[in-house]
């Protein structure tokens, strides 16, 4: 298991006040808590925080926090963000023995493309980010991996499936952690002999109303031949 070491210093006064004086000066306010450690307020500097988390790859890691010269191992428990800057706002971080096993959750990484979704079409939809176990903190793992290239539309993979060396899963057996799902399709449906029958009677009735009625056409043709017959009489008048 990886570990990174992070320096902190004890914090002497409490509440928002302080807290946000403290935030303004770079640092992120922060406790330390355990089953064998009182809970002790610190704060961390953000530049230093970022680049434990950016070193350790993930929240899962063991740190070594060195506050005031003395040094524990210990993990992050929770994170708490300011909902509109998504600053790290506090931190809490959770004293371990190396000799007792952890509850925590670690990052599912999903590896290889699914069968079904390469040749068939198929959409993964992933249920699960994160799987709970237990373990000695000497075996927490950074991740586990999980690959779907053999799944195909329908198949699944759920947490009895997995296995995490020398830790013990805490996550219902019976849970799905991925699936590959049928693509969409939009039916179009073919239109029945009524409705194709209505429409070719209502191009007719188009079709009629854009042609010339029959005295129209009749006078039309008469106009046309007085025409002519004129255009004759001015010939022979000419001969």
């Amino acid at each position: 298991m990886r570990e990174v070491s992070l320096a902190a210093t004890s914090r002497t006064t409490f509440g928002k006040g302080p807290a946000r004086r403290s935030r303004r000066e770079g640092n992120i306010p922060a406790v330390v808590y355990g089953p064998e450690t009182a809970p002790m307020p610190i704060e961390v500097t953000e530049r230093a925080f970022r680049a434990a988390i950016k070193q350790a790859a993930g929240t899962s890691a063991i740190i070594n926090l060195d506050v005031n010269g003395k040094s524990s191992k210990v993990i992050i428990r929770d994170i708490q963000r300011d909902p509109v800057t998504s600053h790290v706002v506090h931190v809490d971080f959770h004293a371990i023995s190396m000799n007792k096993p952890l509850h925590l959750s670690i990052p599912i990484r999903f590896t290889g493309t699914a069968r079904g979704v390469k040749t068939d079409g198929g959409i993964l939809q992933t249920t699960m980010r994160e799987l709970e176990i237990s373990c000695l903190p000497a075996d927490i793992p950074e991740h586990v991996d999980v690959d779907v290239a053999d799944l195909g539309i329908g198949d699944s993979i759920h947490v009895r499936d997995l296995e995490v060396p020398s830790a013990r899963i805490l996550d219902e057996p019976q849970r799905t952690v991925v699936v590959v799902a049928a693509p969409t399709v939009v039916k179009v449906e073919e239109p029945t002999e009524e409705e194709l029958a209505a429409a070719e009677a209502a191009e007719g009735e188009e079709a009629a109303e854009g042609a010339p009625a029959e005295g129209e056409a009749e006078e039309g043709a008469k106009a046309e031949e007085s025409k002519e017959e004129k255009k004759e009489e001015k010939k022979d008048k000419k001969k």
